[in-house]
Parts: C-alpha cells; structure tokens; sequence
C-alpha cells in the first residue's frame, strides 16, 4: 500500500514556481516576490481575489480580509 504524504512546504512552493513560470509565458507578466509567501491548502484559497493597485501591485484578498 503506497501512503500518500502531504507535500513539503518546500515542494509546494517549487510546484507553484514551476506553474508560475507557464503562466508567466502565457500571459508575459513576470512577479518578484521577496518575503510574503503564504502556504496553505488548495481549500484555503477558494474565494482569493487579486485587484490591481497602484504601480504594478496585487493585491490579495479572500472576501473582505486583504492577506
């Protein structure tokens, strides 16, 4: 029997930077995200909303609490 572990924070984070890159050559927005990094699950994130703000910034928010 093959035992399904939960990926490590440090693979999550490479499987998101690997898919970031496809999305970033699909759409040609490049991101540099020095700190802010939050990892969670999938679920945690189902209602995230990004709004555009001022100089080129995203601006998360899951209902009405910005993360």
């Amino acid at each position: 029997m093959k035992l399904n572990k939960k990926p490590t924070t440090e693979q999550q984070l490479e499987a998101f930077a690997e898919e970031l890159a496809e999305l970033t050559r699909k759409h040609g927005v490049a991101l540099r995200v020095t700190g802010g990094v939050i990892i969670d699950s999938p679920e945690a994130f189902a209602e995230l909303e990004y709004f555009t703000g001022n100089d080129g910034d995203l601006l998360p928010r899951i209902g009405n609490e910005w993360i």
